[in-house]
């Protein structure tokens, strides 16, 4: 999948609650939201959807404010930390649209409330770790040969679809598609680790954004996200009654 697969993007459809009752107060406004499918490094290959492309649609919408996938409490720690940990639009956007971001992004419990270590992806992270080993621990069952082709489905959509394209839900049903194949192939192993870090992790961004909007109501918003996390953020924000998504196909 692009090696786009949870690997690199990370997440899978689940709706998320809404946080708060103050939405009742806004019955009749709502807040416009866009959410736009980034490719992170895959924009450098396609010469359909570039980075330029991706700012220029973040500007376009004229956002009262953007929602990078960074964690919050990331934001302040600098271009050197931000670099190791994040991709270049998201630093990028930060920069531009400061202070006018906010930041959604979870990497997960063991890593809350501490920066992320330097050596935190290459050797600490039980998930990356895991991730490194599942193709070779799985080999030839049929349910890796049926990901393994989901994921390259994936990879050849995000090296020549514009924008509008990877908005138009065709590259979203591929993702499910290979998220669902790799629960049901990691289920009842030490890998359904990955599957449910997946999942939770679509459920805390979806959330963080949902928080954010609760205080912040009838504003313009663009939030920018990588492609996996698109479908099922989509679909967890427009459980919102307060939420209008836009769209730009």
């Amino acid at each position: 999948m692009l090696n786009i697969d949870r690997r690199h993007f990370m997440g899978m459809a689940l709706a998320v609650s809404t946080p708060s009752s103050l939405w009742a107060q806004e019955a009749v406004h709502k807040t416009d939201v866009l959410v736009i499918p980034s490719l992170h490094h895959f924009h450098r290959v396609n010469k359909h959807y570039t980075y330029d492309d991706l700012y220029r649609a973040v500007d376009n919408f004229r956002p009262q404010f953007v929602g990078v996938e960074i964690r919050q409490e990331d934001l302040a720690l600098g271009d050197h930390y931000l670099g190791d940990n994040y991709p270049q639009e998201m630093i990028e956007l930060f920069h531009h649209y400061a202070p006018h971001v906010f930041g959604f992004d979870w990497l997960g419990d063991d890593l809350a409330g501490r920066p992320v270590p330097d050596d935190w992806w290459r050797k600490r992270s039980e998930i990356k770790i895991l991730e490194r080993s599942v193709d070779s621990y799985f080999k030839t069952n049929p349910l890796l040969l049926q990901s393994q082709k989901l994921s390259r489905e994936q990879l050849a959509i995000a090296q020549r679809a514009t924008l509008p394209q990877m908005m138009d839900g065709s590259y979203d049903r591929v993702a499910a598609s290979y998220y669902a194949v790799f629960k049901k192939l990691t289920a009842g192993t030490e890998y359904q680790k990955l599957s449910d870090f997946y999942t939770e992790r679509d459920m805390k961004l979806s959330d963080n954004i949902i928080n954010f909007l609760v205080t912040h109501f009838c504003k313009r918003v663009v939030i920018v996200t990588g492609a996996d996390h698109h479908g099922p953020m989509v679909k967890s924000l427009s459980c919102q009654k307060n939420i209008n998504i836009v769209s730009i196909i």
